[in-house]
């Protein structure tokens, strides 16, 4: 099933939301690391033994270590994933379409206590499938949305965007560096598919997408530039900045796209 992930312009990003069976995977995955981390922290506190713990207080600081600071924390540094999220290619972010941040990663967290543990997934299940977005209690509460957003795609598909003809210069002004993965595959995502949208949809999403990158990385859009243009000439400035794909064409070893042509390229 896909779902609309809205951005703070209400326009819907269609990204297929995850299905109860794909996160119930992920979250064995992340058990069973959860589990190896708990056991490693539990023998290393009772072979250091630094303040004397009884067993009780050894097992008690063990399951809230790994029960909801650990899975909070890799959240927060992977920025919405986890080790069973990558392997199945699943994303947390906002709902209104922005990367998750470190306060909602807290509150699905903590809310996990109650719909994944206590009540062993059941709550969580009954939520999700009743949620349109297919949400848990943690994500109503948090205002996010799982999403499925392979990263890896990138590697199997390279897609090159070079700077546009006569915008070199504007290109090298960009500074990306508040821009991440996450918002260059969402960029790179719609530039592919954008030859497969409507005039009003491609115009309308290009102009929302432009307009919360424009925001973040505080980038004012020169009118009166196209918006898909100056999509373009981000995702030319994050793939030059940050190397990859670019050196690999340079040297002969990557293949090369060209994206969907801006329907209103101008500038």
């Amino acid at each position: 099933m896909r779902t609309g992930v809205v951005t703070p312009e209400a326009v819907v990003l269609d990204l297929p939301t995850a299905g109860v069976a794909t996160r119930a995977f992920a979250r064995l995955v992340d058990l069973a690391v959860q589990a190896l981390a708990g056991a490693a922290l539990g023998l290393l506190l009772v072979w250091v033994d630094p303040l004397g713990m009884s067993p009780g207080l050894v097992a008690l600081v063990v399951m809230v270590v790994t029960l909801v600071a650990f899975p909070i924390a890799i959240e927060v540094l992977w920025r919405g994933r986890s080790v069973g999220k990558a392997l199945f290619g699943l994303w947390v972010i906002a709902a209104d379409g922005s990367p998750a941040q470190p306060r909602q990663s807290v509150v699905r967290g903590l809310l996990a206590l109650v719909d994944l543990y206590l009540s062993l997934g059941f709550v969580a299940i009954l939520a999700s499938m009743f949620s349109p977005s297919g949400q848990r209690l943690g994500d109503m509460a948090a205002s996010t949305v799982v999403v499925r957003h392979r990263r890896h795609h990138t590697a199997e598909n390279p897609v090159v965007f070079f700077a546009p003809r006569g915008l070199e210069q504007y290109v090298a002004s960009f500074d990306v560096a508040r821009v991440g993965e996450e918002e260059f595959a969402l960029v790179r995502e719609f530039l592919l598919r954008a030859g497969r949208l409507s005039r009003d949809a491609r115009t309308a999403e290009a102009m929302a997408l432009a307009e919360a990158l424009r925001k973040r990385i505080g980038h004012d859009l020169p009118h009166p530039m196209d918006p898909e243009l100056w999509l373009v000439c981000l995702a030319a400035a994050f793939q030059w900045q940050e190397g990859g794909l670019l050196r690999d064409v340079a040297r002969g070893v990557a293949p090369v796209a060209t994206p969907a042509t801006p329907a209103r390229a101008r500038v």
